[in-house]
């Protein structure tokens, strides 16, 4: 079975960011067109058994990193969009909104299998579709992955067996080239380096390749690195362990609390057993609804995707 699993908000925003100078109407039309076309274009190249679509939701990491819980005080992903006018944040709601019906329609009136979750992000779906389908009996290694999300962090799913992870940016597949074939090692770095990008701490600041390497294959450097402590520019001290593990449960995704992994099997099951109806009607109505006259054109050639 050949699985072709889409980071779809991620496309959706990386339109939205782009077209930066569009009103809200428009750039949710060319965000709906641009998702349909890379689903299209990716379902031509690699003839998939099935396609799978992800979504975000509201966030469970957001609010763990604003309890009481957390170690540090930044909130993941709580530098974004600080800085937004009125205007700006008005723009955003309207786009969140057509993101909304963007699922709905892909949910409710296509045949593709659409995921979304409470607390969930697309990233926790898309590795749960993996670990999901590997988990069960009847499958074996022989499935396939096939991942089109511009977000590099998923690079530690190719750890598992047959799964690709391309960049739609680029076209080109990412590798584990830099941290020689192991995702191990990439993980291990990135839970010490944190992540500026999602505002997630670091576990030992301005720490050297050099040394993360050592502790990573030596277990008498590790247990050093991890018993480390340090102090922040507000007298706080933190010790490395404390961070470290703190970060794998925010970046590793076989790490999630146990809640948060029983909601994404479920939500994981639930949509692959109950995929959707082609409604070539509601499809219309959405053409309709978002101006989208190029892909009401191109219907009867989408009939085939939106029916796999």
């Amino acid at each position: 079975m050949k699985y072709l699993v889409f980071d779809t908000t991620n496309i959706l925003y990386k339109t939205f960011y782009v077209h930066k100078n569009e009103d809200a109407d428009t750039v949710a039309g060319l965000a709906s067109h641009t998702a349909l076309m890379t689903i299209n274009k990716y379902y031509k190249e690699f003839k998939p058994n099935k396609i799978i679509l992800c979504m975000d939701r509201s966030n469970w990491r957001k609010d763990y990193t604003k309890s009481g819980q957390c170690f540090t005080p930044k909130v993941y992903k709580g530098h974004r969009r600080q800085n937004q006018t009125e205007k700006e944040k008005m723009r955003y709601e309207i786009f969140l909104e057509h993101i909304n019906d963007f699922e709905e329609m892909m949910d409710k009136h296509t045949s593709i299998i659409t995921l979304a979750g409470e607390k969930l992000e697309a990233d926790d779906l898309i590795a749960g579709v993996i670990q999901t389908v590997q988990a069960q009996a009847e499958h074996s290694h022989q499935d396939e992955f096939i991942i089109v999300s511009a977000d590099k962090d998923l690079i530690q799913l190719l750890g598992y067996p047959n799964v690709r992870l391309i960049n739609p940016a680029t076209g080109k597949d990412r590798t584990l080239d830099e941290w020689n074939g192991d995702a191990e090692l990439f993980m291990f770095e990135k839970c010490i380096r944190g992540d500026m990008g999602d505002n997630v701490q670091s576990a030992l600041p301005r720490c050297r390749s050099t040394r993360i390497q050592k502790a990573y294959t030596d277990p008498y450097e590790k247990a050093n690195l991890m018993m480390e402590t340090w102090t922040d520019q507000n007298s706080k001290e933190y010790r490395v362990k404390d961070l470290f593990e703190e970060n794998k449960m925010l970046m590793d995704l076989r790490c999630q609390p146990d809640n948060i992994q029983h909601s994404i099997v479920t939500t994981v099951l639930k949509g692959m057993d109950n995929p959707g109806t082609f409604s070539y009607f509601h499809f219309m109505r959405y053409c309709g609804k978002y101006q989208l006259k190029k892909l009401a054109d191109q219907a009867d050639q989408l009939t085939q995707i939106l029916n796999i």
